[in-house]
């Protein structure tokens, strides 16, 4: 199965909520990069990190809409190009940007590592401030 394929997969599982589906496309050492800037910024390690990411990330934002751009592969990364709507459970204020999960595949097809590029990290920051850390 190409990267392309099992991202394709991947994220229709996630769509789903079927996270012992969507594991079994992650290595063992699966590690999720968010940026540091957020309140759920940095490292994510093992099979389970994204299941526990959606449910943190999910603490702070209601409302989440997520439209997809386009799923591009090669023979070892896929790249996710959506754009997403989102309101601050803190603040009520309501963030809209582009967002790019870029994956990086092993020899055995498995995903290794994602990396999550927000058009404006820093914007996301702003809208609840200080209140972002207290969650």
């Amino acid at each position: 199965m190409s990267p392309l394929e099992a991202s394709r997969l991947m994220y229709a599982h996630v769509q789903q909520g079927d996270w012992d589906t969507v594991e079994n496309f992650f290595a063992d050492d699966f590690l999720i990069y968010e940026p540091p800037s957020l309140p759920y910024g940095g490292e994510w390690h093992g099979k389970d990190a994204l299941r526990r990411l959606y449910a943190h990330v999910m603490a702070y934002w209601e409302a989440p809409k997520v439209e997809w751009i386009d799923l591009l592969g090669s023979e070892t990364y896929s790249v996710a190009l959506l754009h997403f709507s989102m309101t601050s459970r803190a603040s009520g204020e309501r963030f809209s940007q582009h967002v790019t999960e870029v994956t990086r595949f092993n020899s055995d097809g498995k995903m290794t590592e994602m990396r999550i590029h927000y058009f404006d990290a820093g914007e996301v920051s702003r809208i609840d401030g200080p209140n972002m850390k207290s969650i």
